[in-house]
Formats: C-alpha cells, structure tokens, sequence
C-alpha cells in the first residue's frame, strides 16, 4: 500500500504541475473519459429497450428507440471527434512540457551543482527513460485509463448489484433458488474473488520481471545513444575516426549494443505477450461465469431478454475495468519510478547562496575585486585545486595569469566569476562577499571568452548580442576590434547569417574565426573587466600578434585577466600572477619576475627556445 501511495503521490504532482501551465487540459480530459464512460451505458441501456420492445411487437416504438440510440451515438462521436482535435496540440505541448521543465531547471541551477555527477545522471536517466516509455503525455493516458476503469467498475458494480436483487419471476426449482438475490451475490462474489486473485498473480509474476528489464535496458539506450550522438553523428569525430582507421571497431561496438538492445525489447514483448495471454484467460473465466449468472437471471424471468444484453455488457465492463485498474497502475508504477527521478532534479537545491544586493553601477569600472584566503576543491578530490589565495585585482589594469596545466587557473577565474564558491574563504566587491550580491548583476561586470567556448547556430548577431538589445553599429565596432568584421560581412546574410547547419542553412566557421566572434560577444558585452581563456589558442601566429597588437585597444578603459600558456602574452601586461599547484608563487611585472630567476623565468626561457 506504501509504494501504491507512493506511485500516485508523483503522479498527483505532476498532474498539478500541467493543470499549473494550461488548467484547460485536466478538464478536457476529464470531460472527454466521462463522455466515453456514459455512451457506453448509454449505448447498453438503449439497446436493451430496443429489443425488449422487438420482441413485444412493438415496431413503431422500436423505430423511436433506434432514432435515440443512433442520435445519441452520433452526439457522443461529435463529441469525440473535437475532443481528439483539441488533444491533439495538447499531446504535443504535455510532451513538451518535460523538457521545457528540464531545461528550465538546468538553466536556473549553478554551474557548480549542474557539474555534479549525480546531477548530470538525473538528467540522463530521465530524458532515455521519457523517451522509452513515454514522459508526461502518457503519464495522463494512464491516469485517463484508470479513471475511466474505475468509473466503469462503480457503475457496472450498481448494475449488477441490481441484478442479484433481481427476483425470479417463479420461485420454485433449483434454477429460480440460485437466481434468488443472496445466492446471486454469493455467485458473483466468487467469480470476482476468483478474478481478483488470478489477476494479481498475473501482475505479481510478470510485473516484476518486466520492471527488471525496463532498468536493465536503460543501460543499453545510454550506450547507443552515445554511439549515436558522440561518434557517428559528431563531424569532429569523423576526422580521428578515418585516421586511425576505428570504422571496424566502432561498427562492433555499434552492432552489440543493437544486439543487446533487440534481445532485452524480445525478451520484454515475450513477457508481455505472456501476460497478455494469462490476463485474457482469467478474464474469459471471469466472462463467462458473469454470461452463466445473467442468463440463469432471464432464464428465471428475474430479467428480460433485452436486459441480459445490458446486465452482460455491465458485467463484460466490470472485468475489464478490474483490468485496467491493476495495468493502469503497473505501468504508472513504471512511468513514476523514473519520474521521480525528473521531480528529485526539479526539487534540487543550489549550493549558491542566493544573493540580493544590487551591483553599485560605476560609470568609471571602479570596483575592487580581492580574493581573502580563498582554498577551493574539487567534489570527489583529495587534493585542493587552490589553496589559501590572496591577492587583489588592479583595476583597470591588464593581469596575465600563467602556469603549468592544472596549476589552478581556470579554477581562479571560475570562482573570480562566481560559477563556484570557494570551500574556504572569501572573494570581496568592494569589500563585500560576493556571494551576498544579486548572482546576475554580479556577472554582468564580466565578459569572459572561456577556453571551452561556445558558439549556438543562431544569427551572428544573435551570438554576438547573447539576449542582450541589437545595436548594429555595435556590433560591428566589436567585430573589427576582434579582427572579424570583414570575415561577417563576406557571409551570405552578413550580421543575420546563420551559425553551423543545424537549424537553418548556415556557415561553418573555423576554430579560429569562431574564437574571434567569441572575443567580439565579450568586448559587446561591455563589462568593465574583461576575462581572456586562451583567446589565441586557435589563431596562428600571425593572427596572435595581431591580437595582441590590438589587445591594449581593446580593453581601454577596463579591468582585463588574460590567462595563457604562451608567455610572450605577457608582455603586453602590467602585471603577472603565477600559479603552481593551487597556489600563487609570483607576482609582479614581466621585467621583475623574469629577473628574479624563479618559476616564471624558467617558463619563459622554456618556451623562448622554441622561438629563438
């Protein structure tokens, strides 16, 4: 009873959270199985009379009775067929719903918490699950089911409730004794016990290993859809793959997990099929012994003909409601489980703080940025990724940031611009705690090009504006300033060109163009300190000496942190800090550090070979 409660507890919740977006949609559906439920007792009802009165002899009023039988038909198929109209953009906004949930709640939580593996699985599992078996539009299909099987058991049961009290016309004889009202109920009542148990059993047997399979193949569907989307539907992957040669291998792998895949979808179509079969068996039997009973009724006279017709049509319905209630709950059993994955991301809390200071505005980018004693580590790692940092930004002043691979300077910038919050220690505007700031003003300070950009294929404007107001002139001093005004203005659209293939017929820009129009979408942005990942990484060399010939233009006027791996960068700023294992070692001017012998100089000198 507690996992019963449990399966509808989710699903309650999440049928208040569609009425939530359209209130319209419970209703309708609501509408529509009552509408379905009373045409068929409608339908047995009239049919009933209509015989009875064929029979009597009565044709003329047998004519009337057919007259409502047809028209009420006719309403009711009305009825449906503009109901199933309506449906029909309902079905695809509740299927779309989950996703615009999903995606909504992965926008709004931080990137910290959206990093976590736990997180990322909650996610993956939901969206292979939904897409297996259906998501929120079949969630409502089912709970239509099972509310039309109990309004199918509730009026059925009053039916035959009033058949069993139904007398036989003569009282004498075995026949009329059985069809008296307390043997009746006794009779019905064991072709129901006997119906209940047998269903049940059914659903025991099978229900359990269908639920092992459904878990099993969710494994299988990760693994294919990696395939699919990460290797044979990834260009990039493409070119490794026709290099090394790793079509056979990856064919294979392919091939198995399709394999798998058909043999888990044979095993669970057997195993439905089986239950099938033995639910339809216990279901004849219940058929049956219900026929026996209505026509031990009319044979006694307790009924008329044509009410063995309507009291055998209850009975037909109130198996097949028994039915459907105990499916109906089997398969939301099936669609809750993995739902309440979906509702346990929903319910996940940000392990930022929710700050609510606003951001002083500054017309002159003023602010004072420091980090006090600031160690943070990684979820899951031993070592610490920075350890005790202290240090204060110089405003508008250009910073470069150096050092080793996993020296720890992503991860600066990254708390620099609040995606994670140290584990030790704090980071001051102003000297307040960042984390008391409105998150969002606090990050409008920052343009950031990250190492691991990212373009979307929407218009070049649209990349470069990032939500923010068209302003086309703009735009265009942001695109020269980056060196790639010319490179939009030769595009087929110029500014209204499309990114990439994948929603319109667009262009496909090279790593260096795209990191170009990243640092444009930075210096649009306007934000008085400017944070550079790598921002040459994909250019060649005489278009890095370009930028950096450019790169005092382009942040006049504002705070810039330019991290790097090529030294000579540092040449073109005030001062340098230098990170090795979490921690600041260096810091000073390109002449102090260099003069001082230490990490930096070794690093300068180590790459100074390969351009001397």
């Amino acid at each position: 009873m507690g996992e019963i409660l449990s399966v509808h507890k989710t699903g309650f919740r999440l049928l208040k959270m569609i009425h939530g977006v359209d209130s319209a949609i419970l209703p309708l559906h609501l509408l529509e199985v009552c509408l379905s439920v009373i045409q068929v007792y409608a339908g047995l009802f009239l049919t009933a009379s209509l015989i009875d009165v064929l029979l009597a002899g009565a044709y003329g009023a047998a004519v009337k009775w057919a007259v409502c039988l047809l028209l009420v038909q006719l309403l009711f198929g009305v009825f449906h067929t503009l109901l199933k109209r309506k449906f029909r953009g309902m079905e695809t906004k509740i299927w779309q719903l989950f996703y615009v949930w999903l995606r909504e709640k992965a926008f709004f939580l931080d990137y910290e918490t959206m990093e976590q593996p736990q997180v990322s699985e909650k996610i993956l599992s939901s969206e292979i699950r939904s897409n297996m078996h259906g998501g929120l539009g079949v969630l409502l299909y089912y709970y239509c089911d099972m509310l039309r099987a109990l309004l199918h058991i509730l009026l059925s049961a009053a039916m035959v409730f009033y058949v069993c009290l139904a007398e036989p016309a003569d009282a004498a004889g075995f026949l009329e004794a059985l069809a008296g009202p307390l043997p009746s109920a006794a009779l019905f009542g064991m072709a129901l016990a006997g119906m209940a148990v047998g269903a049940w059993k059914v659903y025991g047997r099978f229900g359990e290993r269908l639920q092992g399979i459904y878990a099993a193949h969710t494994g299988v569907e990760e693994r294919i859809m990696y395939l699919q989307n990460q290797l044979l539907g990834n260009p990039k992957a493409g070119k490794i793959i026709r290099m090394y040669g790793m079509q056979e291998m990856i064919y294979r792998n392919v091939e198995k997990n399709i394999d798998e895949s058909l043999d888990f979808f044979g095993k669970m179509c057997d195993l439905e099929r089986k239950q099938e079969t033995a639910n339809k068996l216990v279901s004849s039997l219940f058929t049956v012994s219900s026929y026996l009973l209505v026509a031990l009724k009319a044979v006694t006279g307790a009924v008329t003909v044509g009410a063995f017709t309507q009291y055998a049509g209850a009975m037909h319905q109130f198996g097949g409601g028994c039915f459907q209630l105990i499916a109906c709950q089997g398969e939301l059993r099936e669609i809750c489980t993995y739902m309440g994955s979906f509702l346990e991301f929903l319910d996940t809390d940000n392990l930022h703080a929710a700050g609510s200071i606003p951001v002083e505005k500054r017309t002159d980018g003023e602010y004072e940025l420091a980090f006090e004693h600031v160690s943070f580590r990684y979820p899951g790692c031993e070592e610490p990724a920075l350890q005790d940092v202290n240090c204060r930004l110089r405003m508008k002043g250009k910073l470069a940031v150096v050092g080793k691979n996993g020296a720890g300077k992503t991860t600066f910038i990254n708390l620099l611009c609040r995606l994670y919050e140290p584990t030790a220690g704090r980071i001051t505007l102003n000297g307040v705690d960042i984390r008391k700031y409105d998150e969002e003003e606090y990050r409008s300070l920052f343009g950031v090009v990250f190492q691991d950009f990212k373009l979307f294929a929407f218009p070049v404007w649209q990349n470069i504006t990032a939500g923010g107001v068209r302003q086309d002139d703009k735009i265009r001093e942001a695109l020269r300033q980056a060196d790639a005004r010319e490179m939009v203005e030769q595009m087929p659209k110029g500014l209204d060109t499309y990114l990439y293939q994948d929603l319109e017929e667009g262009v496909t820009v090279s790593g260096g163009e795209a990191q170009k129009l990243a640092l444009a979408r930075a210096l649009y942005k306007d934000a008085p300190v400017v944070v550079l990942d790598e921002p040459t990484a994909a250019l060649d060399p005489k278009a890095e000496a370009e930028v950096y010939a450019r790169f005092h233009q382009m942040v006049e006027g504002r705070t810039s942190v330019y991290i790097s791996h090529r030294m000579s960068s540092c040449r073109f700023c005030d001062e340098i800090i230098v990170f090795d294992k979490g921690r600041i070692v260096e810091r000073g001017s390109h002449e102090a550090l260099y003069n001082a012998g230490g990490c930096y100089a070794r690093m300068w000198d180590a790459q100074a070979r390969y351009y001397a």
